[in-house]
């Protein structure tokens, strides 16, 4: 990469970011389609701050992740109808000093599930948490005609997700996780998990049990790390399909590449570089 006068910055807000993989794959997607950009990450002590400098440095565009998806919208001036329902932004495009907001977390989730086969139109979803990554899936999952059942082990949180997505007419339901039953299981096709349980370094819990994995249920976790969890462990075992985190990672930052470039995202470039980062 030849970085000069005229290279476009895109770059992460987040905290921490140290870990992230995002530079990998869009810095490999701008090689490949011989963009001349680059792509970094900061560690803003403010998002305020953040915006004003995209603003002020000409900044591209900007993923932006923890701590700051809420907290960034105020300082919009467009802010995509599906990520105001969701409540939450991950993607940021600077059109001459308007900032442009985007969520493709859900995005992620559909894009994949596409890519391995799997049609949600009509088909019961059960969604495990009901923080910022739930909320993205499950309004992504109802907009593509999806039924959804959400559970998590809040019962005011969960409430107050199915009630907002029950308001653009989707077909929802809720229940706790403990209250999760084989006969209700027999329902759900798919089990998309969005809480951080299984992740490193808690690496032997699952957010369900052995017997509410049935065979014949498409099983997501969005964990990535480690690749394979406790749940998709557990689900391999049943004879599941299983869908790694690190799809759900790559198909929202192709969605970003589209946002911010117009161009369709070198997919299998992407995919490569990510792998590779993983494995480091």
């Amino acid at each position: 990469m030849k970085v000069d006068a005229s290279t476009r910055l895109y770059c992460i807000f987040g905290r921490p970011v140290t870990h992230s993989l995002s530079p990998a794959m869009h810095n490999a997607a701008f090689e490949h389609m011989g963009i001349n950009a680059v792509y970094t990450a900061f560690e803003p002590e403010n998002i305020t701050d953040a915006v004003h400098a995209m603003r002020q440095l000409h900044i591209s565009g900007a993923s932006v992740t923890i701590p700051f998806k809420v907290d960034v919208m105020a300082s919009c001036q467009y802010i995509d109808p599906l990520a105001r329902k969701i409540g939450s932004v991950n993607t940021l495009r600077n059109d001459e000093g308007s900032i442009y907001a985007f969520n493709t977390d859900g995005t992620g989730i559909t894009e994949t599930l596409k890519e391995k086969g799997v049609d949600v139109n009509g088909r019961l979803a059960l969604v495990l948490g009901n923080g910022g990554s739930a909320r993205a899936t499950a309004f992504t999952l109802a907009e593509s005609g999806a039924k959804l059942l959400i559970a998590g082990r809040n019962a005011k949180r969960i409430r107050v997700l199915a009630d907002d997505i029950h308001a653009t007419g989707a077909d929802v339901e809720t229940s706790l996780i403990p209250d999760l039953d084989t006969s209700t299981m027999r329902q759900v096709d798919i089990i998309i998990n969005t809480t951080p349980v299984g992740m490193h370094p808690d690496t032997e819990s699952s957010p369900l049990p052995p017997d509410l994995i049935l065979k014949h249920q498409v099983v997501f976790d969005i964990v990535y790390s480690p690749r394979i969890t406790r749940l998709l462990n557990l689900a391999k075992q049943k004879g599941c399909v299983i869908i790694t985190g690190d799809n759900m990672l790559l198909h929202q930052a192709c969605r970003q590449f589209a946002i911010w470039t117009g161009k369709e995202a070198p997919v299998d470039v992407m995919r490569q570089a990510l792998e590779a980062g993983i494995r480091k």
